[in-house]
């Protein structure tokens, strides 16, 4: 077996990434106006059924997750990859646990109040590494200190708990819930 032929070949990707519209629905249309995506591929993921492709971004000078199943025209290109250092210091043991549904989001330091009947999914969805720090807060409660990629999708997890959940640091990110709740409400006066 030639092992050259089955070895990453750490090369850019270019693909057309692909978005719905309400006038070409369900037949997708190319995201950006058609913009190719250049991008320096790094790993698979799997997240609540869908597969992400883990790249990073030049332009955002981050790693970023893109949609397996929304990438068209798909070519490995002849530059090399860059972005080695970015894939390092991620910690991939947690990356999934922190993006929620692969939205990504500035990440916070974020401690939440749950009843503790919600242990399970709090626990499946932090995990009972380090990075997260669970206590007791009260006979009925407990706290979870996680980092997380605060997102919409972040604060409609929270939302899902209704009044299980809140919350409690730090401040900026209680706003944007207070801010998400509000946007919400303002829907149905």
């Amino acid at each position: 077996i030639d092992t050259a032929k089955i070895q990453p070949q750490k090369r850019k990707v270019k693909f057309r990434y692909m978005t719905h519209t309400i006038e070409r629905t369900p037949t997708p249309t190319p995201r950006g106006r058609g913009k190719d995506y250049i991008l320096n591929p790094f790993q698979l993921l799997m997240s609540e059924g869908n597969y992400y492709l883990l790249a990073y971004n030049e332009a955002k000078g981050s790693m970023t997750t893109y949609r397996i199943d929304r990438m068209r025209s798909v070519e490995v290109l002849d530059d090399e990859r860059i972005g080695d250092e970015a894939f390092v210091k991620l910690d991939m043991r947690t990356y999934n646990k922190r993006n929620f549904s692969m939205f990504d989001g500035e990440t916070y330091r974020v401690t939440m109040r749950f009843t503790t009947d919600k242990i399970d999914p709090v626990v499946e969805r932090f995990g009972k590494d380090g990075n997260a720090l669970y206590r007791l807060d009260d006979k009925g409660h407990f706290l979870v200190t996680a980092d997380v990629g605060i997102s919409d999708a972040f604060y409609s997890w929270i939302s899902s708990f209704r009044k299980k959940a809140t919350i409690i640091s730090p401040p900026e990110v209680v706003e944007g819930m207070k801010s998400f709740l509000k946007d919400i409400e303002t829907r149905y006066e």
